[in-house]
């Protein structure tokens, strides 16, 4: 086993690692590039290896989806018996998923330093799965990566070591400042669905409490047809499999004359797909932060936010349809600032600084 393990399990994993394994290989730093299968689609990850240059993974895990509890424990498992003979001396764990959790339990009991991507987040939502994934894998780690000063404040309000925390950057800015042109150049999406830069609005929704229950899926669908003839505009709402499952479920009809949906799409048709939207409405992290970095009014139907630093051009509106109208009338009137709180897309050279140090230390 290589010194440097980088344990990834979802698909925003997979793009925001991506810049920190850029620079270790540009550094010609060997790492092993594990997949837990905790998400795992064969044509769209093997999209987003190709479009971002990856290496090739080196340890599929069987784990895939299931119950909260039976999935973190399969993760332990995993890479437990996978370390036991060859230990890393550093796992690399990013975000908020039950592989993040699993992973660096695993490496914890097993005394080899767990370095955290993107921590200190907080949404103060116990309600969601990822907020105590996030807590406790700040509690375990040796090295703290925060994205923002607000995130390792959070930090030192729980009563971290601040020698811990090291300020990065979020590596999504780093992501997205590397393949937005690319991304320019390849993407076909805009030709594909007929659209026309700002005259349509963007959709992703796929968390739980949005689409596992059929009132709330509803709502939320009604939401978006009262946005659709606000707007005047149509909305693309790239359909994630589990939202698809529970209209199909229910059977709940989505108005083609107001909401197009189309297939999941790449990371890179993602990006054009957002640049060019006149709106951004989602129920995903990773999404708020793209649009804000691509200065895009946002409304997120949430009703908590792990991300602060979005919210002078983000608005949380659950799903309420009248605040949601409220908060488009306002960005038309000219509401909105965006900076660069996420960082500068340095962030990838800042924690790699730290794992070149940590592995050249344990040499010695």
């Amino acid at each position: 086993m290589k010194n440097i393990a980088i344990v990834i399990g979802t698909r925003p994993e997979l793009i925001k690692m991506a810049p920190v394994m850029h620079e270790l290989m540009k550094r010609k730093i060997p790492f092993s590039f594990i997949h837990s299968n905790q998400h795992y689609s064969k044509e769209l990850d093997g999209n987003i290896i190709r479009n971002l240059d990856l290496p090739s993974i080196d340890e599929h895990l069987d784990v895939g989806s299931g119950l909260h509890g039976a999935q973190t424990g399969k993760i332990m498992e995993s890479v437990e018996h996978l370390w036991i003979k060859h230990p890393p001396r550093i796992v690399v764990v990013h975000g908020d998923t039950n592989t993040t959790l699993g992973a660096a339990l695993a490496a914890a009991k097993m005394h080899i330093k767990v370095c955290h991507v993107e921590a200190g987040l907080r949404s103060f939502d116990n309600a969601m799965p990822e907020e105590i994934n996030r807590i406790l894998t700040d509690r375990i780690s040796n090295v703290l990566f925060t994205p923002t000063e607000t995130s390792k404040g959070y930090l030192l309000k729980e009563g971290m070591d601040q020698e811990k925390i090291v300020v990065t950057g979020n590596t999504v800015v780093d992501a997205l400042l590397q393949h937005i042109e690319i991304a320019r150049k390849k993407s076909a999406v805009l030709r594909t669905y007929t659209l026309e830069k700002n005259h349509y609005a963007c959709v992703t929704m796929h968390r739980p409490e949005n689409v596992d229950s059929k009132k709330q899926l509803e709502k939320g669908i009604e939401l978006l047809v009262a946005l659709s003839k606000e707007l005047g505009y149509l909305l693309v709402f790239p359909i994630h499999p589990r939202t698809q499952q529970a209209l199909e479920k229910w059977q709940i009809h989505v108005p083609a004359q107001y909401i197009t949906v189309i297939p999941p799409v790449d990371y890179l048709d993602t990006l054009i797909l957002l640049e060019n939207a006149v709106l951004v409405i989602t129920d995903s992290g990773g999404i708020q932060e793209e649009a804000y970095i691509l200065k895009r009014p946002l409304i997120t139907i949430r009703t908590s936010t792990e991300r602060p630093e979005t919210l002078s051009a983000n608005v949380i509106v659950g799903l309420d349809k009248k605040k949601a109208i409220a908060t488009w009338r306002a960005y038309k009137k000219g509401w909105g600032k965006w900076g660069n709180e996420l960082g500068d897309g340095h962030a990838a050279e800042k924690i790699v600084d730290v794992l070149e140090r940590m592995v050249k230390k344990g040499k010695r």
